[in-house]
């Protein structure tokens, strides 16, 4: 009996239990019908998205596209200065210093003459000596030719005499012993002519010797005076000493370099450009055009741009070089400021471009495609990108006066509703940059490499170090430390 009331009451319970469980599961079913139903519902009610852009109005016009590079100023007449004769310097001028700027025919040092000045003597008497000798050996050749002629009469008396005899001899008056005495006379005379005629001979030829023996006493005497002029060196041309080696009282080895002599107006550029710049600046039968440059060279905040012109192209491609080399030719009347190794900016200016647009270089993709805004909507358009200047590119193709999305965004595309913001112009590509604040490694990294640099005159150097230890510099002047670092 207790066993049937504990079975009946555990069934109700388990009864009860299950019920509530179905009516659980009821409930959550109607809840998440409900969210799904709202969820359903909500879109209809959310308004569209819409993004805000800068933009800029489209201006075609025409332009002047501008190649900016950075080059090395260089000299193409430049001497060694070096001496000619070894010796000890005994002169030496004020102006032979590094720096100072020379005349033409300007003395600048001097070797001891002494030893020079004596081989000068002993070469003329050399020459002296062989003159003798050549006058002795013309007067022994006429010496010789008188006994020669001497010696052919007595010869010619023997021959007459022998013949007397012989035909004195032929009519039985003279005997065979006279005749054989002429006989031997005859010989006798015969042979000293023939040795007269040999010392005539050998007296030519001592004269032909004795010349050539004076021409040479002459060139030693030559080179010995030459030796003797060279022992004072004056400057070829004028300009500006450089790499001076030697000092008063110091032994000069023959054929030492002792400085350099650099002519400031004697001066020209070399810098590279790419080779789609390059192929710019050929003509149609692909010759390098002569194409007027500006030379920019920064002094402090003043810079001094001086012109040129493009003059010839580099003959080879060195291992691990891009683009072509470029020289040109600078102004020899305005180049005194400029010097070897400066480092300095190059703007080419090609020749005009007609209806075209410049705007930013993150306004359009690689493919051309630009961004323009219709009533608050994207619309898409194509353009050809014909230069690149540095942060903006110039453009053809661009509707006139149409608005476009000066930055692109992901999120932008054709289609998409957009809220313009500020004016209806992109930044002015024109405006100068302001100074750029510099991370402390790459600031230490361009004094070091500054600092340790020999090539850059004082004066720049410090005007450079200046401005670098500030921890803000020009953009110009940190992309052009880049370059020459290879950052």
């Amino acid at each position: 009996m207790r066993f049937s009331l504990k079975f009946v009451a555990g069934l109700l319970l388990f009864l009860a239990g299950l019920g509530a469980a179905g009516l659980g599961v009821k409930s959550l079913n109607e809840g998440l019908a409900k969210r799904e139903e709202a969820a359903e519902a909500k879109p209809k009610d959310r308004q569209e998205r819409v993004f805000s852009v800068v933009t800029g109005r489209i201006d075609n016009s025409e332009i002047q596209p501008k190649i900016t590079a950075y080059g090395e100023i260089r000299s193409w007449r430049t001497l060694e200065i070096r001496a000619s004769t070894g010796g000890y310097v005994v002169n030496l001028a004020e102006e032979f210093r590094d720096g100072v700027s020379v005349e033409k025919d300007a003395f600048l040092f001097a070797i001891d003459p002494k030893e020079y000045k004596a081989a000068v003597a002993d070469a003329r008497a050399a020459v002296s000596e062989a003159e003798a000798d050549l006058k002795e050996a013309t007067q022994s050749v006429g010496v010789t030719e008188r006994e020669l002629a001497a010696a052919d009469t007595q010869r010619d008396l023997r021959a007459s005499a022998l013949a007397r005899q012989e035909d004195l001899l032929r009519r039985g008056v003279a005997t065979s012993s006279v005749v054989e005495e002429a006989e031997m006379s005859l010989a006798s005379a015969e042979q000293t002519a023939a040795s007269r005629a040999q010392m005539l001979l050998t007296s030519e030829v001592k004269i032909d010797r004795n010349r050539l023996r004076l021409e040479r006493a002459k060139i030693a005497l030559s080179e010995a005076q030459r030796d003797l002029a060279e022992t004072e060196h004056r400057a070829p041309f004028g300009g500006l000493v450089s790499d001076v080696t030697i000092v008063l009282g110091g032994l000069a080895a023959p054929n030492e370099r002792l400085g350099l002599l650099i002519d400031p107006t004697a001066l020209e550029v070399a810098f590279r450009v790419t080779n789609a710049q390059f192929a710019r600046l050929l003509s149609d039968d692909d010759a390098l055009r002569k194409i007027a440059i500006d030379v920019t060279l920064e002094l402090d905040e003043t810079p001094l741009t001086l012109p040129g012109v493009i003059d010839r192209a580099g003959a080879i491609i060195e291992a691990g070089e891009t683009g072509r080399l470029i020289y040109a030719k600078i102004g020899s009347q305005t180049a005194t400021l400029l010097r070897p190794g400066d480092f300095v900016t190059v703007t080419i200016t090609e020749p005009p471009l007609s209806d075209v647009a410049r705007i930013p270089a993150a306004s359009v993709t690689e493919e051309g495609e630009l961004l323009l805004v219709d009533n608050d909507r994207l619309t898409t358009s194509t353009v050809r990108i014909l230069r690149r200047l540095g942060d903006d590119v110039v453009v053809s193709g661009a509707p006139q006066g149409a608005i476009y999305v000066a930055d692109r965004a992901p999120q932008l595309g054709k289609g998409v509703k957009v809220k313009i913001v500020g004016d209806n112009a992109a930044p002015s590509p024109t405006t100068p940059a302001n100074l750029v604040t510099l991370d402390p490694a790459h600031q230490e990294k361009m004094i070091a490499w500054v600092e340790a640099n020999t090539r850059l005159p004082e004066e720049m150097k410090s005007r450079i170090l200046k401005r670098l230890r500030t921890g803000k510099a020009p953009q110009r002047m940190i992309d052009r430390l880049n370059q020459r670092i290879g950052g």
